[in-house]
């Protein structure tokens, strides 16, 4: 699977990688979660750029994101925007 910022960035922030993982470690992560299908791992790579290329990268609006319910972050951007 291909890994750029926009699928590193919505990857990382939905939990699914640890902290602190890089662009090639990820790559192996979310191949394997994605399945052995070509066609999930494409449509989980333009599922994931196509997010990640419309989310603000600074200053994330969690409240009209479509994946604010399941991120890890949004507690953490919040919590940030408020303080």
């Amino acid at each position: 699977m291909p890994v750029d910022t926009h699928v590193h960035r919505v990857a990382g922030r939905l939990g699914l990688l640890d902290p602190g993982v890089g662009a090639e470690a990820a790559h192996g992560v979310l191949t394997a979660m994605a399945g052995p299908a070509a066609a999930d791992i494409y449509a989980a790579t333009s599922t994931w750029y196509a997010t990640g290329a419309r989310l603000p990268r600074a200053r994330p609006a969690c409240d009209g994101c479509p994946l604010s319910g399941i991120c890890r972050a949004r507690a953490r951007f919040r919590s940030a925007a408020a303080g």
